[in-house]
């Protein structure tokens, strides 16, 4: 059987991206299907049926499970064990020059509803104690760069390093990165698909860590190679990144962080009910 795993096309996804171009995957057949739109749309595809597995920013999906009850969906590893920054960026002439101005009332451009972008969004208010954000719904990256330039929206949120590239081609203007405290990426299933293929998703397991493991023993110059070619990252944004991110050696989920992120996202509005632990994480 092959498990059709929805990513983004960004650094993170690049151990299973060359896992993929050198046959790395030889005892568990994968799929990676590339989802440009994020986390909001490969919750969506969960529930649909056409993922069976997705690598989402954890927050959203947490949020996802929270919001969505009778989908069934349940977290089942961790992918990426540090943080992740989400930087806020702005028209370059805006009249925002700190995060605080944003404490008045903003209107964010989003992916789309159930987002990262969204959820983080709403994270920021609540942590920050800012008014309470309108969002508007602007698809892709692109669509969220054209969004604040043309004053569509006031400003958004999106992965640091991948924000570089436009700082540097001065399309937007970078104001602050906001990083919650927990995990950046996690594994998110469908309840049935995970209890139907425990053995399967085992396998699962050990090839992810495996495609991890060999990512970050190459040489660093073969890494940043392949991560610049593929993706299309400068260098320098590479090695910053490189000097940062963790990789969890086994998808080993930590309670005490999926509930504080439940409870964050319940403070924040993002979800009515906080999710209890076990309904939201199911390990094979």
């Amino acid at each position: 059987m092959t498990i059709r795993v929805g990513c983004v096309p960004e650094h993170f996804s690049a151990p299973l991206l060359y896992a993929l171009d050198h046959g790395g995957f030889k005892d568990c057949e994968i799929e990676l299907v590339i989802c440009k739109f994020g986390t909001g749309d490969m919750v969506k595809r969960l529930i649909a049926g056409e993922l069976d597995v997705a690598i989402c920013v954890t927050e959203g999906l947490i949020a996802g499970i929270g919001n969505n009850k009778d989908a069934n969906l349940r977290l089942f590893g961790t992918y990426v064990e540090s943080a992740l920054p989400w930087a806020v960026s702005v028209a370059q002439d805006s009249k925002f020059s700190t995060l605080d101005d944003l404490a008045f009332g903003a209107i964010f451009g989003i992916s789309r509803m159930g987002s990262g972008s969204e959820v983080m969004a709403r994270y920021a208010s609540s942590a920050y104690e800012w008014k309470t954000p309108r969002f508007e719904v602007l698809g892709d990256i692109d669509g969220l760069v054209r969004g604040v330039q043309e004053k569509r929206v006031d400003a958004f949120l999106w992965e640091r390093t991948t924000m570089q590239r436009h700082y540097d081609r001065n399309e937007v203007r970078y104001l602050g990165t906001v990083r919650p405290p927990w995990p950046a990426f996690s594994f998110g299933a469908r309840e049935q698909f995970i209890r139907d293929n425990s053995q399967l998703l085992c396998k699962f397991r050990e090839a992810v860590s495996c495609a991890v493991r060999t990512f970050m023993d190459m040489e660093e110059e073969q890494r940043l190679a392949f991560v610049c070619g593929k993706l299309g990252y400068s260098e320098e944004d590479v090695r910053k990144w490189a000097a940062y991110v963790c990789f969890s050696n086994d998808m080993a989920v930590d309670q005490k962080r999926v509930e504080k992120v439940s409870a964050a996202l319940h403070r924040a509005g993002v979800v009515v009910e906080k999710p209890a632990f076990e309904d939201v994480v199911l390990t094979p």
